[in-house]
């Protein structure tokens, strides 16, 4: 047996330095164990692979191919009588000299992945010690020896717990309980378990030591990558990539990963090929708008990722719940390279859940920037994460920060950036130079989102997200402050401030035709600010544009007051002043003979009245 960690090169040794190596005596054969379920899919899938090295040998595999392909098209023809359709299900390898030699050549039989097999690890011993001691096949199992020790069942029961008060009969109330019993399986009469039945067949168990170096190497030569500045760069931090990914590479200790676990509290970095292939692959489009943006020592930036990436993939967890709220601690115990001040939050996002924006990624870059260029002491508290500012500067600019934070002088990001902050200050029982007054940073939180709805940007509002189930280790002060930057950012407020701006601006500069533009917008009040820019456009504009404004004025508002989004009090305020201007502007005429002017004018406050009187029975309605 071949036993080493997930992903450290097992596959890659058999199938280039082993095949090598044997190449003149002796013909490998590679079965991955990999979701196999029943025996007969072992058996099938030896036969298949000693067929077609057979054929390889006699050089008839194009036949074979042939063969094959006419074995499927026959399967196909069910007008066929089943005589004939069954020879699309026979196994031509029956046909075939099975055995321990091809030629003058032993076969040796390498069966991969043994703790990734469906089938009980005991059975698949059994099967292939078959082929070992019955059929005389040279035999090497490879797999993760670890993970199949730490393989048990265990047995889980649904139950229901009723609470009852003390003095009560009934039941207060009942819920559904899953029960989990932490049990190894038991041994079936004289059923033998694994480790004995790996005492009979396995003579030897080798623990694979890779060579790391000559890996990563490899690893990193074989990527396929077209932008020959980032191979070149990728190349020049190869030295770096092996720090960090194998530090304990010339460490021949005979040290299990259990007992190194043991020791330190946390387990031993993980060694995978796959995920630091991955992570390589994936930096790409870092590196590239970090180039483009000026950043230095992207190197540094490309080890945290990897050091990421490589936790991730290997679903490492730490046991501190309180250094979640950044959720990097684990990766920093296992991977000294790793630090958060080089990780981007979008970067975490792309590794969790592969969400990717470009315009985010760039404008956090830019947050990068500002802060590694942050001069005065307010800015660099404004822009660091508290535990890397020095204390002299904490002492010197936090009253000055504090007055930008109250005075909504800082982005909404730098706003989380203070929550998160304060939270750390707190968690460690350390204390700010002054108290931070959270009615005021309240205050500060909706100037900012004024300050954001006159400037009206578009697209997303880019923000660094806490998770709700991080909420318990917050302040209620300091929650309630995030609550009004995400639901400010992810609710529909600025969206509906978006319309109304579109609403006035498109009436002053377009008239009637505004409604064609704003038709199908979502709207949640008619304020004063817009019934006087509906007034304005009603009087420049002729008869045609007056009447078909009445038209559809009435269509929009009639929808917009029956949703579900409508603030129907104020907009009844907004409706009634509409009402006064239309009122106004309709006595300017009255001296004049009676024109169509007037009748349009007439109309549209008979459409603003019913409006009202839609306001006032919404209000009035009572609840169901």
């Amino acid at each position: 047996m071949l036993s080493g960690e997930w992903g450290c090169g097992k596959t890659y040794l058999i199938e280039h330095d082993l095949k090598d190596a044997l190449n003149a005596e002796a013909i490998v054969l590679r079965i991955s164990l990999f979701g196999i379920s029943a025996a007969e899919e072992i058996h099938s899938a030896v036969r298949n692979q000693w067929v077609d090295e057979y054929c390889k040998a006699k050089k008839i595999d194009k036949y074979s191919e042939l063969i094959k392909k006419g074995k499927n098209f026959l399967g196909k023809l069910h007008f066929l009588p089943e005589s004939v359709q069954g020879i699309s299900t026979t196994d031509i390898s029956i046909f075939f000299p099975f055995g321990n030699r091809i030629d003058s050549k032993k076969v040796i039989l390498v069966f991969d992945d043994l703790e990734r097999c469906k089938m009980h690890s005991a059975d698949v011993l059994g099967i292939i010690n078959d082929y070992c001691e019955n059929q005389k096949f040279h035999t090497i199992i490879v797999a993760n020896q670890e993970k199949i020790n730490s393989q048990q069942t265990c047995p889980q029961f649904n139950g229901t717990v009723e609470v009852t008060e003390i003095g009560k009969s009934k039941p207060k109330y009942a819920a559904t309980a899953l029960i989990e019993f932490n049990m190894p399986p038991q041994k079936k009469g004289q059923e033998l378990s694994y480790s004995e039945i790996k005492e009979k067949i396995i003579q030897r168990t080798i623990t694979y030591l890779p060579d790391y170096k000559q890996l990563v190497h490899n690893t990193i030569a074989s990527l396929k990558i077209k932008d020959d500045g980032y191979r070149d760069f990728i190349t020049n931090s190869e030295d770096g990539l092996l720090n960090l990914f194998a530090p304990d590479n010339c460490d021949f200790s005979n040290e299990t990963n259990s007992t190194k676990e043991s020791e330190g509290n946390y387990p031993p970095p993980p060694h995978n090929l796959r995920s630091l292939k991955c992570a390589l692959t994936d930096f790409h489009r870092i590196y590239r708008l970090l180039q483009s943006n000026g950043i230095d020592n992207i190197e540094n930036w490309l080890y945290s990722f990897t050091a990421y990436m490589i936790a991730y993939k290997a679903d490492i967890t730490g046991n501190d719940e309180h250094e979640r709220i950044f959720g990097e601690s684990d990766v920093q115990k296992l991977y000294p390279a790793f630090h958060s001040r080089y990780f981007l939050n979008c970067a975490k996002e792309w590794v969790l859940h592969g969400i990717w924006n470009e315009q985010s990624v760039t404008n956090e870059i830019a947050h990068v920037l500002m802060r590694d260029r942050a001069l005065s002491d307010e800015e660099i508290i404004k822009t660091h994460r508290i535990m890397e500012v020095e204390d002299v500067v904490l002492q010197r600019g936090f009253s000055a920060f504090l007055e930008l934070a109250y005075c909504g002088k800082l982005t909404l990001d730098e706003y989380v950036l203070l929550i998160e902050n304060s939270c750390w200050m707190r968690t460690n029982r350390c204390e700010y130079p002054q108290v931070i007054d959270w009615e005021k940073i309240e205050s500060g939180i909706h100037m900012a989102i004024e300050g954001i709805k006159r400037v009206s940007p578009e697209g997303q509002l880019l923000f660094t997200v806490i998770s709700s189930d991080q909420k318990q280790h917050f302040s209620t002060e300091e929650w309630h402050a995030y609550t009004i930057i995400s639901s400010f950012a992810f609710g529909d407020e600025l969206m509906f401030h978006r319309n109304k701006m579109m609403y006035i601006n498109m009436l002053q500069e377009s008239g009637a035709s505004a409604f064609l533009y704003v038709q199908n917008k979502r709207f949640n009040l008619f304020d004063e600010e817009m019934a006087a820019a509906t007034a304005d456009a009603f009087k420049r504009e002729t008869n045609a544009g007056k009447r078909q404004m009445v038209s559809d004025f009435k269509n929009i508002w009639n929808r917009a007051i029956s949703s579900p989004d409508i603030q129907v009090k104020e907009s009844e305020s907004g409706f009634e002043y509409l009402l006064s201007l239309l009122t106004a502007y309709l006595s300017e005429c009255s001296g004049m003979p009676r024109t169509f002017s007037v009748v349009h004018t007439e109309n549209f406050i008979s459409a603003v009245g019913h409006l009202i009187e839609a306001c006032k029975k919404t209000v009035n309605k009572p609840e169901s």
